[in-house]
């Protein structure tokens, strides 16, 4: 179980992570099958200007913008280093597709490459030209790196770059996507983890542009033989 919005960190979905906002490099394992089911709930009553000051979003203090989410994972280790998989919400209103690959391990560090894509299915009105990036079908490709120090230190990067296929009114170009997370296991099965993640959408006015920096901290208890629970709580920082 997943306590976050996970598309906040995540532009690709359906491939494996091990701690929080951040892909892990190590396949699922030829003929495995993983299933995540994530909940996900935020709230706030701020949000960050053009300036990247701090301004309310109502003009009084008894409105707060609340948002939920709820779906599944599944990913299925198709081959040998090799993994594909879905995310989809309850609703089924939109379809996230992953491929991972791992490339040959350099020491204590492994590597991977991914790529995806995601596409709006329905329970909307949709107009392709008036459509907001968030709900246009678009493609994605990048990496991830993998680093284990000992068995109590690891560290966790991804970068993604997304591409949508279909022009929007407001002309986004693409997104970029940076995550990190570096997790310790200070008691037995239970990793602390805290990380970094990074998005910024571009669009073909500069003015339009925007990016956000959240600091991501949570914890994955894993004491159970087939079951880990993963509870983060993320905070936009910048």
């Amino acid at each position: 179980f997943l306590f976050s919005h996970q598309a906040s960190a995540q532009a690709i979905g359906g491939l494996s992570a091990s701690k929080l906002g951040t892909l892990t490099a190590q396949e699922v394992g030829q003929g495995n099958i993983e299933l995540e089911p994530f909940f996900g709930y935020a709230r706030t009553q701020h949000y960050f200007d053009s300036d990247r000051k701090i301004q309310r979003l109502f003009m009084n203090n008894d409105s707060t913008q609340k948002f939920s989410a709820f779906g599944f994972r599944f990913t299925y280790g198709i081959m040998k280093n090799m993994e594909i998989g879905i995310s989809l919400p309850v609703d089924v209103s939109e379809l996230r597709f992953g491929i991972k690959y791992q490339l040959p391990q350099l020491g204590k560090l492994q590597w991977a490459l991914l790529a995806g894509y995601n596409n709006i299915v329905g329970n909307q009105a949709y107009s392709r030209r008036n459509a907001f990036h968030e709900s246009t079908p678009s493609a994605i490709g990048g990496f991830i790196l993998s680093y284990y120090f000992n068995k109590k230190w690891s560290i966790d990067f991804d970068a993604q770059f997304q591409k949508h296929t279909t022009s929007t009114i407001n002309n986004h170009t693409q997104g970029l996507y940076l995550n990190s997370d570096i997790g310790y296991y200070l008691m037995e099965n239970i990793n602390f983890i805290v990380g970094l993640n990074y998005n910024c959408q571009s669009f073909s006015l500069a003015e339009n542009n925007s990016e956000l920096l959240t600091l991501n901290t949570g914890i994955a208890i894993e004491r159970a033989k087939s079951f880990i629970l993963v509870i983060n709580a993320p905070f936009d920082m910048m």
